[in-house]
């Protein structure tokens, strides 16, 4: 009897241990995570020695966890990486950072929001040194492809919404499918969509989730090798999928709502999950364009065809639908920079309602916009036979405009995008042939011209 009391109460002990174990576990993760946000934080406004720091505060709580090769900690080291070498430009820290994580996850990747050419090289070499490239790979996944049994696969537990993802696995050849095939669905959708997956190198499969179907919190996947509508054996399935959460996790930290434009989060514009977001922007420019009619002072008529507008203002407030997609307001304010006859207007304002695409999924890159509003643009003359120094004039079109353009988007730090772009108004009185009060100081005789701007600018986003 004591010896059936003695042993129930190790059992218990045990369990307690266990218990409180995990409860450790847990409370380290939580902090690693947020130490790891907080220094990516850091990172995107440009601390880069703060966030070094706090991403190896985290490593320490890692280590006296015991969570040495946790996959979270990967992440830590992939950021690691990230900071040594986008922010103190130290190579040789970084490919140690990322030959770490690499050993930990060899599957791990850099978010597309802080992907550059020469980071993806750094950590395809990493992945290269500790064994090759992974897909192909025979050891990747575990083993050699003969000892392989049924499907293998790492789970992908995080991705960016907006952007696809690609999902891979190494499928034993004894099971004798027909095809191997990626199944996904939104949470919450009914159906899953299959996707056959391409055979790599060995037995390695690989399939893409598209971009347009990561929306939402999570999707919902699992991969099977098929003969027929069976499943021989699947890594996941219809009734259990495995779940990946849509996050704005640059940082490790899971999503962040306060970074739209995701330097450390999405990577692209229009929230996490697609949620509408609000920027503004500002920008200077400059521009030319075909000019019709006559000069509003000297009423002499426009012999040539270009005439320049070299200076403007382009505040802009929008709204994201979504990554790819935003509405926006604009209000371009032109000076007249060169006239010089006694009396020229020096201003001209006008108001646009712009629709903007992204070409990528990201949001970022080439992007075309249309537009539509009033108001007037004014660009230089020279007008002959005048005296020197009151021999400039401008001239006057709209009032209603039309045009479209296309640019170019680069993410800065935090939620900021240095943005390009190259427009054109074509300005139509449509048969309005004066403003204002006429004769008087305040009339206007716009005529029809088409401009062509080059603007230059800084985005926020909230």
């Amino acid at each position: 009897m004591r010896f059936i009391t003695v042993v129930c109460a190790a059992l218990a002990l045990c369990t307690l241990a266990a218990s409180s174990a995990q409860a450790q576990g847990d409370k380290a993760r939580k902090e690693i995570q947020a130490r790891s946000k907080t220094a990516m934080e850091n990172f995107d406004i440009l601390e880069f020695e703060k966030a070094k720091s706090g991403l190896q505060e985290a490593l320490a709580i890692a280590e006296k966890a015991g969570l040495g090769k946790d996959k979270l900690v990967a992440r830590v080291y992939l950021n690691l990486g990230i900071v040594e070498l986008a922010g103190l430009e130290n190579e040789d820290g970084a490919r140690e950072a990322f030959a770490a994580a690499v050993a930990i996850d060899p599957t791990i990747e850099i978010d597309v929001a802080y992907r550059t050419d020469a980071m993806a090289a750094l950590l395809e070499a990493a992945k290269e040194e500790a064994g090759g490239s992974l897909f192909g790979d025979p050891a990747a996944g575990g083993g050699d492809c003969d000892t392989l049994e049924g499907v293998d696969h790492t789970l992908v537990d995080q991705a960016e919404p907006g952007v696809s993802k690609t999902i891979q696995a190494r499928v034993s050849d004894s099971l004798g499918a027909d095809r191997v095939s990626l199944f996904y669905r939104v949470a919450g959708a009914e159906k899953y969509k299959e996707v056959p997956m391409e055979r790599g190198d060995g037995c390695s499969y690989q399939a893409d989730i598209p971009g347009a179907a990561m929306t939402g919190e999570s999707i919902h996947y699992y991969v099977a090798a098929m003969s027929g509508d069976e499943a021989l054996a699947s890594r996941g399935s219809s009734r259990s999928p495995n779940i990946i959460e849509l996050t704005t996790g640059g940082g490790g930290g899971g999503g962040d709502d306060d970074n739209p434009l995701g330097v450390a989060a999405t990577g692209g514009p229009g929230g996490p999950s697609g949620k509408p977001t609000v920027f503004v922007s500002v920008a200077v420019g400059t521009g030319g364009g075909y000019v019709t009619g006559a000069t509003e002072v000297a009423q002499s008529e426009v012999d040539c065809c270009f005439a320049p507008a070299l200076l403007h203002l382009f505040p802009e407030i929008g709204y994201y639908f979504n990554r790819q997609m935003s509405l926006s307001a604009a209000f371009r304010m032109g000076f007249a920079v060169g006239a010089n006859v006694e009396g020229h207007a020096t201003a001209a304002p006008a108001g646009l309602l712009r629709l903007r695409y992204a070409l990528d999924e990201s949001g970022h890159g080439v992007h075309v916009s249309g537009a539509v509003g009033g108001g007037v643009i004014r660009n230089t003359v020279k007008v002959e036979q005048a005296a020197e120094g009151m021999n400039t004039d401008t001239t006057v079109s709209g009032p209603f405009l039309i045009g479209g353009g296309i640019g170019y988007s680069k993410p800065m730090s935090g939620s900021m995008q240095l943005v390009g772009e190259v427009n054109a108004l074509a300005a139509i009185p449509g048969g309005i042939k004066e403003l204002g009060t006429c004769p008087g100081s305040g009339c206007v005789r716009p005529h029809f011209g088409l401009q062509f701007d080059f603007n230059l600018g800084i985005l926020f986003a909230f």
